[in-house]
């Protein structure tokens, strides 16, 4: 697509200056004079566009608009000067096609253009009949004139008959002619008001982009409404036709329309690089000639060196001055500096990413950038693309997410600086999440135990209690009566009760070990380490007496967790727990000389659970593999 829409740019000015030369070798007067402005910038203008968002409408309706008044102008020009200086039997065929062929052109970028500027798309759909409009005044007009019987009116040549003429139209389709302009206009109009309609309802980039736009076809349609057939009136129309294509890319070089920015900074930096060395390249050489004439080629090697030593500093100052006209930061420590700044201000982490997403693609001048953190969230700030770059963001070698940049051509520094700044942010923002989870986690599970609970008293404690008042009030009325029968009902009732304390006993140990209260933590740890299994030491570092019965509850769960795992997958012969008391906090470590975790353990219930029993009390609880072998489970548990 690229490729046709570069040989159109090329072609078209060609056909137009071929068509120019031949209208000057005409011994007679045409109406096309001078080079047509619309064939030879709107294709270039276009396939520039094009390069970068070939799958844009609106280009291609620009590009083709070129193209096919290239294609009538060489037609129109080619019928005169092979009629003047070569005329044969094929030389009518092209006068058919220059008969109807710019109703392809003229309506398009006076009508249809600005109904569909800057997307592609109408500005609502009841703009659709301006649309069809136009349309119809293509199709059927130059379906008219395609079909007229005498082609001299329109090609400005007396006697030129229409291979393909209708005779039974008569004068018909020259009546039509002389009465095309008016309706022309008011489409014209209409096209121009969908414009105003367009910047009303946009934001204040889009009507910046749409302004250079709107002025140049308002001057444009104003001017054609007024010139009437003045021919030097009708030269200044074209002139002002070939200011449309200029005023969409300074819409694309001042507010970036379409992305491009990038492209538009190198062309800058590059070209005016160009000039500037060769202009000193050249005024050395032309010193060299003039002051030392005969040690010319000395003076060429002098003028050489000097221009290689004035490349890097000059390409530094364009670099600069380019930079600040599109906003882009080259330093990667300053923009480091800006993006901790901004993200300072913040109200939290994931306010700060998506914050911080936009100045790295405002820093490295991309079309569009986002950050992908593993399991949570996407931040997307522009426009990706099909294949975007993917850059890989890690917190002290843990990988938490990828930086994906679209359009971006930085070096590798400022990406990894800047990567570095998101990698701490793509963090914190994980953290938060898994802490928001594990809160509703936590939050959920109580209430499910809340459940749990009041499901077993409600159908276990209830019934088997109002069982045991019921043989109670039984039992009384027999022993006035009947005392032997009194007997089997009071022994009911004691296994009943028995059973019932049973139950309490489950449901209080459930909410409490009772270990907790008869041994003391470290007891319990060590009666439960004395299960089968690999040798388990308990190890105490300061008293664990007086400690929240939260935090005891949690650091006996996590402990019975994490054995229970050693028990079972580790392979391990021995296992110790170490609990360490500070001021602000307990340590637990429960380690064990098994085959240790694999590389990317598996999120099981096991360690999620001791990870929930740690945040209920506001603690972290993390997993790792030993370097020696085996597996250590720590847990920090604030005590106050």
């Amino acid at each position: 697509m690229r490729g046709i829409a570069w040989a159109g740019a090329v072609l078209s000015p060609a056909a137009a200056l071929l068509s120019w030369w031949m209208t000057e070798q005409v011994p007679w007067p045409t109406s096309m004079e001078g080079i047509d402005p619309i064939a030879l910038l709107f294709p270039v203008a276009a396939a520039f566009l094009i390069d970068r968002r070939p799958r844009l409408p609106f280009v291609w309706i620009m590009w083709g608009t070129g193209v096919v008044w290239a294609v009538y102008s060489l037609a129109f020009s080619g019928t005169h000067w092979l009629t003047a200086y070569a005329p044969g039997p094929y030389v009518p065929y092209l006068g058919w096609l220059a008969l109807w062929l710019w109703l392809w052109a003229v309506p398009t970028f006076i009508g249809i253009m600005p109904l569909l500027f800057p997307d592609g798309r109408l500005p609502s759909r009841r703009w659709r009949w301006v649309l069809y409009g136009n349309l119809f005044l293509m199709v059927g007009h130059s379906l008219l004139l395609g079909l007229s019987p005498d082609a001299g009116f329109e090609l400005e040549m007396e006697g030129f008959d229409n291979p393909f003429g209708v005779e039974a139209l008569g004068t018909i389709p020259e009546t039509v002619e002389s009465w095309i302009t008016p309706p022309m206009m008011g489409l014209s109009v209409l096209g121009l008001l969908s414009l105003v309609s367009r910047y009303l309802a946009a934001g204040p980039e889009l009507r910046r982009q749409i302004a250079w736009y709107a002025a140049t076809m308002g001057v444009f349609v104003g001017f054609w409404l007024v010139r009437g057939d003045d021919p030097v009136l009708g030269a200044v129309q074209l002139v002002l036709a070939g200011g449309i294509p200029i005023s969409i890319i300074a819409a694309v070089l001042r507010h970036r329309l379409y992305g491009i920015q990038i492209i538009l900074n190198r062309t800058l930096v590059y070209g005016g690089l160009a000039v500037v060395v060769g202009v000193i390249y050249a005024a050395l050489i032309w010193l060299g000639d003039h002051l030392v004439g005969s040690y010319g080629p000395v003076a060429g090697l002098v003028a050489a060196m000097l221009a290689g030593a004035l490349f890097h500093p000059v390409r530094l100052r364009l670099q600069q001055a380019a930079d600040r006209l599109f906003d882009v930061e080259r330093d990667p420590y300053r923009a480091a500096d800006r993006l901790s700044r901004t993200v300072q201000e913040a109200g939290d982490p994931a306010e700060a990413l998506a914050t911080a997403t936009s100045v790295v693609r405002w820093a490295l001048g991309a079309r569009g950038a986002a950050v992908e953190i593993e399991g949570t969230v996407t931040i997307v700030d522009g426009e990706l693309g099909e294949e975007p770059k993917a850059v890989p963001l890690d917190w002290h070698g843990e990988p938490v997410g990828r930086l994906l940049l679209n359009g971006v051509r930085q070096g590798r520094e400022p990406l990894s600086v800047l990567a570095k700044h998101l990698a701490e942010l793509a963090h914190a923002v994980r953290l938060t999440t898994d802490l928001r989870r594990s809160r509703e986690s936590i939050r959920t599970t109580r209430d499910e135990e809340r459940r749990r609970l009041g499901r077993e008293l409600h159908d276990g404690l209830g019934p088997a209690l109002t069982s045991v008042t019921m043989t109670i009030d039984e039992a009384r009325r027999r022993l006035a009566r009947d005392p032997g029968s009194v007997a089997p009902l009071l022994a009911r009732v004691r296994e009943e009760m028995t059973s019932t304390i049973v139950s309490v006993r489950e449901l209080v140990y459930g909410l409490r070990p009772p270990a907790l209260d008869d041994l003391g933590l470290e007891g319990a740890l060590r009666l439960f380490g004395q299960a089968p299994g690999p040798r388990v030491d308990v190890v105490a570092e300061g008293s664990l007496d007086g400690l929240p019965a939260a935090v005891e509850v949690a650091v006996y769960r996590i402990v019975q967790e994490a054995l229970t795992n050693v028990r079972r997958h580790a392979g391990a012969t021995a296992c110790l727990v170490s609990l360490a008391r500070t001021d602000e906090e307990l340590r637990v470590a429960v380690c064990d000389d098994g085959v240790g975790l694999p590389p990317r353990p598996p999120a099981g219930v096991g360690l999620t659970s001791m990870r929930e029993r740690a945040a209920e009390t506001g603690g972290t609880c993390t997993a790792r593999r030993r370097e020696g072998g085996g597996t250590e489970i720590v847990a920090r548990l604030p005590l106050h």
